[in-house]
């Protein structure tokens, strides 16, 4: 089967430089590499589609998708979250899904024996399947640029991109509640109100108590803290993304009792993963705070260069403290993580609401440049070896 990438390249959808920055931004963040080029503006999504389409040779679609709850009905969402379909459509004898991967077919095999009808596949794109999973089953997907509308602009707008906002272009409190609710809710039109979003995202983060079944959650594992020396010699062996915000996070945690690692797309902060008391990685994916608001975060992404002191509140940072249990630490600190000088993550430690934040950044300095190298060396080992 041709890779996604020879294709687009076949077909002039995207060109080689585009395609490489593409496989490096997959490296950092995460995510399927169509995912990557639709939010650095390169890629459109019915394209993507499409190809990915004549990629396995199937069925494909895009765009906004409305499933007919009858369809949903068939089996348990827990099942559709953990293996990536979603029903939209039910007939006596079909049940159209929407799918990720059309080789899972022990899922599909499962899901038709459950239904008791004929499964018909219909692939769609990474971020689409996201979304519906977040609306229809409450699943807990982290936000991405795309979910936010916060996508990369064109290479046309490049020059726009480079003036600073007016005073007019931040963005108030109610243009975010609206901009936030939509995407946590999966692209939800009518979802304009952020306080039920923000106290079932609260309630998520509890440490304790019933699930919404009524089932107890077990409490999420937490990994002993590591010290500096091996910290670096960890960060040295890692060998994905998810190595090195463990690693970032267990050297963080014996520091503060609150640590974040952030993901940095454009104009938006997204959670990505989190240690701590308190701290629940449910919530930590929920997070999605605007950068045009003026808040601390986008100070540090700016300045390239690490913050000390009381965080700026603004809405984003409202709720963003809602989702790790409420209240403002007196100080905090925010720490860049850089690749090719471009700051890709943001780690934020704090003590805790209403707490000092030591300013002990030494050592997070010299763990931050050791990020750097490991993402630099995944992103060459992604690449393979240069053509002689």
């Amino acid at each position: 089967m041709p890779q996604l990438g020879q294709l687009l390249l076949e077909e002039k959808l995207v060109t080689a430089p585009q395609l490489e920055e593409g496989l490096e931004t997959q490296v950092v963040h995460g995510g399927r590499l169509g995912t990557n080029l639709v939010e650095l503006g390169f890629l459109k999504e019915p394209d993507l589609a499409r190809v990915l389409g004549r990629q396995h040779n199937m069925p494909y679609a895009s765009g906004e998708m409305v499933p007919d709850p009858a369809a949903i009905a068939v089996c348990p969402l827990k099942f559709l979250d953990d293996n990536d379909v979603m029903p939209m459509r039910v007939d006596p004898t079909r049940l159209t899904v929407t799918v990720l991967d059309p080789k899972r077919l022990d899922a599909l095999d499962a899901l038709a024996f459950k239904a008791g009808k004929r499964i018909v596949q219909v692939l769609i794109p990474e971020f689409r399947m996201n979304q519906l999973l977040r609306k229809h089953c409450k699943a807990f997907r982290p936000l991405r640029p795309i979910d936010m509308n916060t996508l990369r602009p064109s290479k046309k707008k490049a020059e726009d991109e480079k003036k600073p906002a007016d005073a007019a272009d931040l963005i108030d409190e109610s243009d975010f509640a609206k901009l936030y609710a939509n995407a946590a809710g999966g692209g939800s039109p009518d979802a304009d109100v952020i306080e039920g979003q923000v106290v079932e995202e609260a309630a998520v983060a509890a440490p304790s108590g019933p699930s919404p079944a009524g089932v107890a959650q077990p409490p999420e594992p937490q990994l002993p803290p590591l010290t500096f020396a091996e910290a670096q010699a960890m960060l040295q062996k890692s060998s994905n993304r998810d190595d090195i915000a463990r690693v970032v996070l267990r050297f963080a945690k014996s520091k503060f009792r609150r640590a974040l690692l952030l993901s940095v797309r454009g104009d938006l902060v997204t959670g990505w993963q989190g240690m701590g008391k308190g701290v629940s990685e449910r919530a930590v994916l929920r997070i999605g705070v605007s950068l045009r608001e003026g808040n601390s975060f986008q100070l540090v992404r700016d300045s390239r260069s690490f913050f000390v002191g009381a965080m700026k509140r603004t809405p984003g940072m409202a709720v963003f403290y809602k989702l790790l249990g409420g209240g403002y630490p007196s100080t905090s600190v925010i720490m860049p993580l850089l690749v090719r000088g471009k700051p890709v993550n943001l780690l934020y430690v704090d003590n805790g609401p209403d707490q000092l934040t030591p300013p002990d950044v030494g050592e997070l300095l010299i763990v931050s440049q050791a990020v750097t190298r490991s993402y630099e060396a995944l992103i060459r080992q992604r690449k393979g070896p240069k053509a002689p």
